[in-house]
């Protein structure tokens, strides 16, 4: 036999519990090959067999496929409550106040509205928009059926970084019919818009909260509501087939090519469970941002088709919310003083000069 061999193996890995399991599917000799143990860039560690008998070969070159069965968590945001489900992704829009009080002078105050589910690629046009403002600090005014909860816990952590404020709002511009308050129509060529913000039946639930949590301020007044109910993730399992060859030179193993080359999705299912990882990612997250994580016990608590709707007490117990305060006040309180409540801010006429940040 010459110093170099090519030998052709295939390999079944099948998920079983979250781990991956050989079946030899093909013998070269009487018994199947022991590989060494082997990552795949984005899947999981897979053993496989290789024959004693190739020990001895100072020199050989393996040509071998593999299929494999693999398990791909996604951790997604629950599913939104009854009649909620659905919706437009969140769009992000630049709004100038359009109120009676300050619209001679221009003397209105600037905030971003933040309406839509919450989807993957949220994050990304978030810090897109707000890369766009400088350094201008302005209040968020959110109104949201929930969403990706990564998604979620990334925007959070995008404006706490830029230390911004948040309420739980509305946004509505006087060009727009009622049934589209942020109308194409009403919107500048800069997409943005002049218009007034108001609390009255807006939400921030499931997903929502964990991006509300990233504001350093938080309010919501007693005609908003915030609400949360359990994580749903989501399991795929995917059967990838790789070709790989390798060269073996004095016990020395060296990858000289690995190519997929075939990719089938198997199904998916659902779980509202949350194992140890997940329940500690989310506590730490919710500490990180100041807010009590017995809020997870509330999420863990409410069926994924349900909602719990946390009252203004709860909220302020649980850090949730810093003051109880409406969204029109929070984009009114400018240049506020230091022991100043947003609400008192809003009412005195001191804020009425340029926009926070500016």
């Amino acid at each position: 036999m010459s110093a170099r061999e090519k030998v052709a193996a295939d390999a079944m890995m099948i998920a079983t519990g979250g781990r991956l399991m050989p079946v030899c599917l093909a013998k070269a000799q009487s018994d199947c090959y022991r590989f060494g143990t082997q990552s795949l860039p984005g899947f999981h560690s897979m053993h496989f067999r290789f024959s004693p008998q190739l020990a001895a070969w100072s020199c050989r070159r393996i040509l071998w496929f593999l299929t494999a069965a693999c398990l791909s968590v996604f951790f997604v945001g629950s599913a939104e409550a009854g009649g909620l489900q659905g919706g437009r992704p969140m769009e992000f829009l630049l709004v100038h106040g359009d109120m009676p009080a300050c619209r001679v002078g221009d003397g209105c105050p600037d905030w971003i509205s933040a309406e839509g589910q919450i989807v993957a690629d949220s994050p990304g046009k978030l810090g897109k928009f707000l890369k766009r403002l400088g350094n201008r600090r302005l209040p968020i005014v959110v109104n949201s059926p929930g969403g990706d909860v990564r998604a979620a816990m990334a925007m959070a952590d995008l404006i706490r970084k830029r230390k911004l404020a948040i309420a739980v709002g509305r946004t509505r511009s006087r060009d727009c019919p009622y049934d589209e308050p942020l109308c194409q129509a009403a919107r500048a060529k800069d997409g943005s818009l002049r218009g007034t913000a108001f609390s009255a039946g807006a939400i921030c639930f499931s997903a929502c909260p964990l991006f509300f949590a990233g504001g350093v301020e938080r309010v919501s007044s007693p005609f908003a509501f915030l609400g949360v109910h359990q994580i749903t993730t989501t399991y795929s399992e995917v059967r990838v087939q790789y070709r790989t060859e390798y060269e073996t030179i004095n016990g020395k193993r060296k990858v000289l090519s690995r190519q997929e080359v075939g990719r089938k999705f198997v199904g998916k299912y659902d779980t509202t469970k949350l194992d140890k990882r997940q329940k500690a990612r989310l506590v730490g997250f919710l500490g990180k941002m100041g807010i009590d994580g017995s809020l997870v016990d509330l999420m863990l608590g409410t069926e994924p088709a349900s909602i719990h709707v946390i009252s203004q007490m709860d909220a302020l117990r649980l850090r949730l919310t810093t003051e109880l305060a409406a969204a029109d006040q929070l984009v009114a309180a400018r240049n506020c003083k230091d022991d100043q409540s947003i609400a008192e801010c809003a009412a005195s006429p001191a804020t009425m000069p340029a926009a926070v940040g500016e």
